[in-house]
This record gives structure tokens, C-alpha cells and sequence, in this order.
């Protein structure tokens, strides 16, 4: 008979400590879940052993885990963690786990005040750490001054708008002016597994901000949950190598470019016609091929019509459209990554050092006539970045702003396609990741007219199945 008991759920830690109880870890679930390929018990049984002798829960979870080598136990224990005071710069590397749930204070919505990361490798260079502590307070300042004058001027263009929504869209162009030392914070959810990884990459970072984010998120959690964290420290694999010059090469995107298809694959609306014949026939994948391409234009739209009947904004795509990926060049700005990395099932490299000199000025920013401002604060942030990037190129990042553009490889199977656009190139997306979005579609339709279709925002999607 079927049967399903609720094992446990996130509580807050205040609860918990409350307690007193030792057996208040993920521990126990982790050690009684690891038993369930071994024991006759039931899973409730299991669990009710491991809290009974929480020591013993610990030596089993340590010998499963490390000894054997099944460390996907350690993914039944959950973490929550509020993290504070963080730069937007290192919260690039915390959200960069894939297997983890983030939520960070948007630069689109909250209105930011003076709060931004003092690096501790300035603290024995005096003249350095004025030079960016002005800069700081400079940035800060045209951000505001910048948000106040985009209030009015979207006030005179929109007053149907409340003030709500003005000043959300003064806020969408201000932020490209702060720099990546903005503190900001975080809601974290991970588990045991992931997390290790996410502690490792700290220990490895060259910024002091992120050491001292790995022995916060050590302590706190070996406190708890002793048997699951045990690999936290970096090792000697690195995966990359040392380049004698940041830049080697010159780079061929024009000044306007912002998106280069770079592969393409083979055939793409027929291969996925012929997966999910495979997936509901008992043919080899190649005869499934061969009886897809044999039939004709007007068959094959067809079966793609039937395959998107009844297709709702939030209606995941068959696996079957994973078989067609696309790799992309993309120069975007740092606020623009902000966003687009948060879609971290695709495969994504971004430049570590792109100082190039080059930002994305908001078009109202001219509007209100702050260009001049923003230059001078952008030639000064530029400079300031050369003279740190004699101390420490990661250091130099804490100086760039949100306008500064990077360029990212990125690729993304048509499944992943489907969810990012989904969000993306709806209306209610930001301004520039929408632009972005609707060129990446456009390239992407060109090749695959069929199994593409239907590649567009919420709101597209909503308009056409209406019409």
C-alpha cells in the first residue's frame, strides 16, 4: 500500500537551537535514507534509529559517504543561510553552484544606499584605499543623483505610471552605475554535497572576502552536521592555466555586437521529430531518422503543430529538444550577467579579466543628461582598476561598475532555450537581457523554423494562443 510521511522541512534555526537536542541535524536523515538500498526496515524505521543514536548516524554517514564513495547522501541534508553584507563581487562566485537555490537583494527593485566592500588587501596601501573609497562615494552618489533625476523624467513620459513603477524604471538604469563592491545580500539554500564544492571554490579564491565567507559558512555548519563536511579544503586541481599577459589576443566583436552564434546543430528540427519517435517506437534512432526526413515540409510542420498543441507559458518542453544546443559569443554588461547567469543548467565561461574599456550607457541616462558624469566616473573607475590590477587582477573587479561589458560562451540546448525565453523576452524583463534574448531567438529560428517556433516571452506566447 502506498504510503508517504512528511520527514522533515526547512525550520528556522532559532527553533531548532531551542531544542537542545543533539539530534537536531540533517544528520539523521542523511545516515537513515543511506541505509534504505541495505536494510529490510522501512524508511520510517531507519529514521528513527539514527535519531535514537545520533553517534552512530554520524560513523555511518562518514563510511558511506567518504569511505565507499556514495556522496549523493549527503544531498538529503538541506542548509539555509542568510548571507549579509556580501559584495556583489563575490556573490558571483556563490551563485555560481548550479546545484543550489539563491535569492539576492535585486538592484532593480531596492534602492541602494551607500553600503559597499572595503577590500582587506587595501588595508596596507593608504593611497590606494582613499583613491577607491572616493571613487566609492563618487559612484554612489551619481547613483543616486542619477535615480532622482530618471524619476522625474519618467514622471513627465509615463504619468499614467504609480510612483511605484517610476521608480522601478529609474532604479533599471541607475544601477548600471554601481560598482561590484555593492554590498548586498542573500538567501541560500543548499545541500551538504554542493556545498562542500561551494567551500573548496572559496578556499581557493584570491580574495580575502571570500575566505572569510568559507570559515563563517565552515563554523556554522560543522556545528551541526559534523559527518557531511569533510572535503572543504582547495586542492591542487586547478583545471586552467597562468597566462604570461591578461591579454594575448585582440578582440574581433564590434562596438554595437552583442551576440555571434558559434555552432549550430546538424539538422535540428528533424532530430527531434526523430527522438520522440524513438521515444514511442521500437526503431533504432537512425531508422527513426530516416522515416522523419523522408517525409515532406507540410508533414513535419504537422507533427510539430500537434507536438505544441495546448503549449502554456509554463509548459517545460520533452527532453527530446536537449539533443539540439547552441553555443553563443555574448558581450553583455555586468548587470545583464547578473541576470543571465542565473539560468545555470547551460554551460557558461565567462572572461575573468575583460578590462577593456568598454560600458553600456542606458539610453535615458543621455536623456537626463548625465552622460558626461557617468564618463568621468567610468575613466576614473577604469584607472583606478589598472593600478590595482598590479596588486591582484581580482581585486581590480571590486572597481567595475554594472555597465561594464564582459564577453561569455554560452551553451544552451533548446529545452534550456524554451525557459530562458520564456522569461527573457517577455515584457516584463529587463530592458537589455530582453534584447538579448530576442537576438539569440532570432539566430536560433533561422536554423531550426520548426522545433524554434514557438521561442518567445510569456507575454508572446499568451498574445498568439489568443490569436
Amino acid at each position: 500500500m502506498l504510503q508517504v510521511r512528511l520527514a522533515g522541512y526547512n525550520v528556522d534555526s532559532s527553533l531548532l537551537s531551542s531544542l537542545d537536542n543533539p539530534a537536531a541535524t540533517p544528520e539523521t536523515i542523511s545516515a537513515a535514507y543511506a541505509r534504505v538500498s541495505r536494510s529490510p526496515k522501512t524508511v520510517t524505521e531507519l529514521r528513527s534509529d539514527a535519531l535514537r543514536e545520533i553517534n552512530k548516524a554520524r560513523r555511518s554517514n562518514q563510511n558511506i559517504i567518504f569511505e565507499m564513495g556514495h556522496a549523493s547522501i549527503a544531498e538529503h541534508a538541506v542548509f539555509n543561510f542568510d548571507i549579509i553584507g556580501i559584495s556583489r563581487l563575490l556573490a558571483e562566485t556563490v551563485e555560481s553552484i548550479r546545484l543550489a537555490s539563491f535569492t539576492e537583494k535585486s538592484q532593480r527593485y531596492v534602492t541602494f544606499t551607500q553600503a559597499w566592500v572595503l577590500p582587506a588587501e587595501l588595508d596596507s596601501r593608504p593611497e590606494l584605499r582613499d583613491r577607491y573609497e572616493a571613487l566609492m562615494d563618487a559612484l554612489f552618489t551619481e547613483y543616486q543623483r542619477s535615480f532622482e533625476a530618471l524619476v522625474k523624467h519618467h514622471r513627465a513620459k509615463h504619468p499614467e505610471l504609480s510612483e511605484t513603477e517610476l521608480e522601478c524604471k529609474a532604479k533599471e538604469d541607475a544601477r548600471y552605475i554601481l560598482p561590484l563592491a555593492t554590498q548586498t545580500q542573500l538567501g541560500l539554500t543548499i545541500n551538504a554535497r554542493s556545498l562542500e564544492n561551494l567551500l573548496r571554490r572559496l578556499d581557493a579564491h584570491p580574495l580575502q572576502e571570500a575566505r572569510e565567507l568559507y570559515h563563517a559558512l565552515l563554523e556554522d555548519v560543522r556545528k551541526i552536521c559534523p559527518s557531511l563536511i569533510r572535503h572543504a579544503s582547495k586542492d591542487d586541481f586547478h583545471g586552467n592555466f597562468k597566462l604570461p599577459h591578461v591579454s594575448l589576443l585582440e578582440d574581433g566583436f564590434d562596438i554595437e555586437e552583442t551576440v555571434r552564434m558559434i555552432t549550430v546543430p546538424s539538422d535540428p528540427d528533424n532530430r527531434i521529430l526523430a527522438a520522440l519517435l524513438y521515444e514511442r517506437s521500437q526503431g533504432d534512432y537512425a531508422a527513426c531518422l530516416e522515416y522523419v526526413r523522408s517525409l515532406d515540409a507540410e508533414a513535419k510542420a504537422e507533427l510539430y503543430r500537434r507536438i505544441f498543441a495546448g503549449i502554456k507559458p509554463w509548459s517545460k518542453l520533452p527532453r527530446a529538444f536537449e539533443l539540439a544546443e547552441f553555443t553563443f559569443e555574448l558581450k553583455m554588461s555586468e548587470s545583464c550577467w547578473a541576470q543571465f547567469k542565473r539560468h545555470r543548467i547551460g554551460t557558461f565561461v565567462k572572461q575573468a579579466f575583460p578590462y577593456d574599456e568598454t560600458y553600456l550607457l542606458p539610453g535615458p541616462i543621455i536623456s537626463i543628461r548625465r552622460r558626461k558624469h557617468w564618463s568621468r566616473l567610468q575613466d576614473m573607475s577604469f584607472d583606478l582598476i589598472t593600478q590595482l590590477a598590479n596588486i591582484n587582477l581580482a581585486l581590480a573587479a571590486y572597481v567595475r561598475t554594472n555597465a561594464d561589458k564582459v564577453k561569455v560562451l554560452a551553451r544552451m540546448n533548446l529545452r534550456e532555450l524554451y525557459h530562458f525565453t520564456r522569461l527573457r523576452s517577455d515584457e516584463h524583463a529587463q530592458w537589455e537581457i530582453r534584447k538579448l534574448s530576442k537576438l539569440m531567438t532570432r539566430h536560433i529560428q533561422k536554423v531550426a523554423p520548426l522545433s524554434a517556433s514557438y521561442l518567445c516571452g510569456k507575454s508572446e506566447l499568451v498574445e498568439s494562443k489568443r490569436d
